[in-house]
Order: C-alpha cells, then sequence, then structure tokens
C-alpha cells in the first residue's frame, strides 16, 4: 500500500474450521478456555460453605469457652484493694472469722429507700458478707417509696409471724433453724429466730450536729445473726440494790452500758437482789458496779455462788465507798484493794494541783482478756484505788486460784493513802507500784489449756467510772466485751467489737474568692478558646 493509496476497509476472514475429523490447529494454552463445571453439579461450592460455617461456628464456641474461662477464674481469683478512708469495703478481720462458722443458711430483708445514705452502705457491706459466706447469704432489699406493693405484702407475710412493726426502715436478719420449717415458725413466734434492726439504730449520731459519726451495721449484723444462728444465750445478771453507779444528766450510767454490750454478745441482762433469801441466782455471771458493803449473810451468798463451778463474778469498786466486807471477801482470792488514791501532783503558781485523773494506764499481757489490746492505753475518769496481787497462799494452792493483773498505771502515779492533804508526796508509807487497776482471779482451771473444764472466774475494777458511758473508749468498749465473753466462758474475741464501726468521714475544700476567679476564667473561657483555636487550625490546614 502506497502512501497515497486509500485505507483497506474490507473486513477480516473468519478463522478457518477444521474439516470433521481433523484435530484443531495448535494454539498457546492460554488462548484454550477452561472447562466449566455442568450445571447441576453444586458440590463444590456448597462443601465450601460449609467448612466455613464450621469454621465459624468452632472459633465462637472457643472464644465464648475463653471468656467463661476468663470469667470464671478472674471472680475466684482476683485482689481487692480498699483506697477508701474509712475503708468502707472491707470487713474486720473479726467479722471474717466469725462468719467462716456460719452453718446455717442465713436471709436479710433490707427496708429502705434506694439511693440514700442507708441504702448505699447496707448495699456495700452486703456485698462483702456475701463473697465471705460463699452462698449461705440471701439478700433480698425493698424499696418502700417506690415498690409499696411488695412492701405491704413484706408487712402482712412476716406481721402474721412476729408482732415486729415493720413500718419503719430497717433490716430483718433471719435463718433457718435446725429441725425444719415447723422449728423456723416456732423460733420466729418467740423472736428467736429473727433479729429486727432498726434504720436509725444503724448510725452514732452527734446529738449536737445530728450528724452521723459512725455507721455501725457490720456490729449490729454479727450481732443479729450471731442471735439468729445459735441457741448459746446465757444469763448475766446485775447485783440490785447494794450499789448505785454514777449517772448522767441525760439519765444513763454504766448499767446501760453493760446491758448494750450484752444484747450485742446475746445475753439475757437480768437484775439480781442478793438481799431476798429465796433469791435464785440461776445467771452464768454476776456484775456488782459501785458496790455498798454487804451483810455478812449477802457476802456469803456471793462467796456460794463463785465457788459454783461454771460461774462468773465482776466488781467495779467506787473508792469513796467503805466496804471491809468485800475487800475481805475478795482478798482471800488474791485480790487486795488498798486504802490509797492512785495520783499525781504538780507545783504551778497557784499552788498544788492534786491529778487524779490517771492516764496512760497500760493493759498488760499474760491473760486472755487482753488478747488483742495488749500495751493499749486507757484514761480512768474520777478517783482509783489501788490492787495488790497476792499469790501462793494456802487457799489458792488447795483450790487452784491463778491471780494475774490485767491494767496497770504508768511510773508517773503512786498510790497516795494520804490524799486529804494539801501537799501530798510519795513517801515510805505509800504504794510506790506496780499499781494495778484491774486483777482476775480463775479457780479450778485446768493447767493444760485444751482440756475444758468449768471454772470459776472473778475480774475486779478499782474504778466503777471505767464503765460510764461519757468516759467510754474503744479500748474500753473492747475490753467490756472480752470481759462479758470471758466471764461466759466463750471466746474472748467477739465479732462486734470496735473494729466493725465505720466512721463516717466529710472532707470540705476551702476556696478563695481569688481561687474561684481563676478556676472561673480557665473552665469558662481560656479552655473553651483553645478548643475553638484548635479546631479551626485543623480546619484551614485541610482547606489549604
Amino acid at each position: 500500500m502506497t502512501k497515497d493509496s486509500p485505507p483497506d476497509t474490507r473486513p477480516e476472514p473468519l478463522p478457518s474450521t477444521p474439516p470433521a475429523g481433523e484435530a484443531p490447529p495448535s494454539s498457546d494454552a492460554a488462548e484454550t478456555p477452561a472447562p466449566s463445571a455442568p450445571a447441576d453439579s453444586p458440590e463444590v461450592p456448597h462443601i465450601q460453605r460449609l467448612r466455613i460455617a464450621f469454621n465459624v461456628a468452632t472459633q465462637l464456641f472457643l472464644g465464648l469457652v475463653l471468656y467463661g474461662l476468663v470469667n470464671y477464674l478472674a471472680s475466684r481469683h482476683f485482689k481487692q484493694w480498699d483506697n477508701t478512708y474509712e475503708k468502707r469495703f472491707t470487713l474486720a478481720p473479726t467479722t471474717v472469722e466469725f462468719l467462716k462458722k456460719v452453718t446455717v443458711p442465713v436471709r436479710i430483708t433490707v427496708l429502705a429507700v434506694r439511693g440514700n445514705e442507708t441504702e448505699k452502705d447496707l448495699n456495700a457491706l452486703l456485698q462483702q458478707y456475701k463473697e465471705t459466706m460463699k452462698g449461705k447469704l440471701e439478700v433480698k432489699v425493698i424499696d418502700t417509696l417506690r415498690d409499696t406493693s411488695a412492701w405491704e405484702t413484706f408487712k402482712v407475710q412476716q406481721g402474721l409471724r412476729t408482732k415486729t412493726n415493720f413500718d419503719r426502715n430497717g433490716v430483718l436478719v433471719q435463718a433457718e433453724m435446725p429441725g425444719g420449717s415447723a422449728a423456723t415458725t416456732a423460733a420466729a413466734a418467740t423472736g428467736g429466730a429473727q433479729r429486727w434492726i432498726t434504720e436509725a439504730a444503724l448510725y452514732d449520731i452527734d446529738p449536737k450536729t445530728m450528724t452521723a459519726q459512725a455507721f455501725k451495721g457490720e456490729s449490729l449484723l454479727n450481732s443479729a445473726i450471731l442471735g439468729v444462728t445459735t441457741t448459746d444465750k446465757p444469763k448475766l445478771g446485775i447485783v440490785a440494790g447494794l450499789g448505785v453507779p454514777r449517772r448522767l444528766p441525760d439519765g444513763t450510767s454504766a448499767f446501760d452500758r453493760v446491758r448494750d454490750i450484752c444484747l450485742l454478745q446475746n445475753i439475757e441482762f437480768e437484775p439480781y437482789s442478793i438481799m431476798l433469801k429465796d433469791e435464785k441466782l440461776d445467771a452464768e455471771a454476776l456484775i456488782w458496779i459501785a458496790p455498798e458493803d454487804g451483810t455478812e449473810r449477802e457476802i456469803a451468798i456471793l462467796k456460794n455462788y463463785l465457788e459454783t463451778p461454771g460461774h462468773s463474778l465482776c466488781v467495779m469498786l467506787n473508792p469513796e465507798h467503805d466496804t471491809p466486807l468485800l475487800d475481805k471477801f475478795l482478798s482471800d482470792y488474791g485480790i487486795v484493794p488498798q486504802a490509797d488514791r492512785i495520783m499525781n501532783s504538780t507545783k504551778g503558781t497557784g499552788g498544788v494541783i492534786k491529778n487524779f485523773l490517771v492516764e496512760n494506764a497500760r493493759f498488760l499481757d499474760g491473760t486472755a482478756l487482753t488478747s488483742g489490746i495488749v500495751s493499749s492505753s486507757v484514761t480512768l475518769t474520777g478517783q482509783t484505788k489501788s490492787l495488790k496481787i497476792q499469790t501462793g497462799t494456802e487457799k489458792q494452792r488447795t483450790e487452784n486460784i491463778d491471780v494475774k493483773p490485767v491494767l496497770s498505771a504508768s511510773s508517773d502515779f503512786w498510790g497516795e493513802k494520804d490524799f486529804g492533804a494539801y501537799d501530798p508526796t510519795p513517801d515510805g508509807d505509800d504504794n510506790k507500784g506496780p499499781l494495778y487497776v484491774i486483777a482476775a482471779a480463775e479457780r479450778g482451771a485446768a493447767k493444760d489449756p485444751r482440756v475444758q473444764m468449768k471454772s470459776s472466774r472473778l475480774i475486779v475494777f478499782s474504778n466503777s467510772s471505767f464503765a460510764d458511758p461519757d468516759a467510754m473508749s474503744k479500748t474500753k468498749y473492747d475490753f467490756l466485751i472480752r470481759s462479758v465473753n470471758w466471764m461466759m466462758h466463750r471466746d474472748v474475741v467477739a465479732p462486734n467489737d470496735s473494729t466493725t464501726d465505720k466512721a463516717k468521714h466529710k472532707f470540705a475544700i476551702l476556696i478563695q474568692p481569688g481561687q474561684w476567679q481563676r478556676i472561673f476564667w480557665t473552665t469558662a473561657i481560656i479552655l473553651p478558646l483553645a478548643a475553638l483555636m484548635t479546631g479551626l487550625m485543623v480546619w484551614s490546614s485541610r482547606r489549604s
């Protein structure tokens, strides 16, 4: 074709088809079309889809198994830290040990307004109880403000069994007593299988500010669980008619403090008058607060009671009372009250200042009464006489009487016999020390502590103000609990001592006016402008 000739517009020839019987001409393998599967043979795609589905299902199953195993291990093997100031989410060690010994299923019903302070405190506390009791605790919460129908049903059901008034908020603790439902119903009818705790009792209220100072729910719940899961309810009698303790302006006295402790320890508290000839002393222990001297017959009744195996006696002396017969009775067991006053004095510009306030008195080791509080200090108000310890007497040897000092005054004090003098000084007639304030004696106890024997126990306080409510401290409270349990031949460490109370703390932040202005400008002006400028910069950079 020349340069000026027109283009060839003829169609290209079709490829020639070989005659029948001849092989097609050879060509590249890439130009040969691949054979396609018949339309009626879907086995290959179907098998592939089944394999994919099986792989996905296997992966999902294995993922669920791993997820369950991780949660199972995490729920049983974990570490929890309580960083709250009052240790709100941590049970006291005595509570943990007590709950581990509970074998009876317990049911707790909380009547409270959901979301208020009481419900929040109880919810956090009961969650710890459920984790510790491991399935032996059932908790039900009824919102008395929103779920009124459930509240009314609860009141009707429980009202048919008991006479308790459930018109107020509180906590009901119940237990399935051994013996089946009949035993539970019978015990509940007498108040034995349930304990009712009012909402007001859960807090220690400051009477001046009317604000909660401490949350006592753990202590009260332990007492309630103890009461519904055990049939052990001993009796402590208080000697009436032969002593008058100091009464506070609000009408309370040491009697009220001891009674409250007994109720928390599931101990009955009744007055006894040993002046009556036909009085039956069937209590496991007697307590005599601020005694006045009795007659020889009354002292003989006390001696016969104390020397009965299994009985105990607690005497809280008032130094202002002259009690020669009682002192002689106590001296027979090796505890001798002294005719002195524990004191010290200082000289100032106004003259001599006599101090009868015994400060920094410390608990001694060597007896189960001081378990956990050894070297803890207390302060004794009022006047205090000293106690002398005698050992090795004939009566102690023949009757196996062991005497131990419990509380001792510090070396800054002495036992002044002429305590009425204007300028008392320690001299040769005074007691230099050690000055014991509390002593305990045990009669007929086995030498081997593993041998359980019913012994007679005696504990003497040289100052009856030790149990006064206005002078009560945590250490004193714990020791009184230990004393009551020790007299009842129980474990002295109780699950409701002072360590179970959670103090309530409120923190206030004082901000000056200048600080308020800086906070306003920072949060309301500077930070929003900074965010706006950052956004504008990003927008302009993207536009460009």
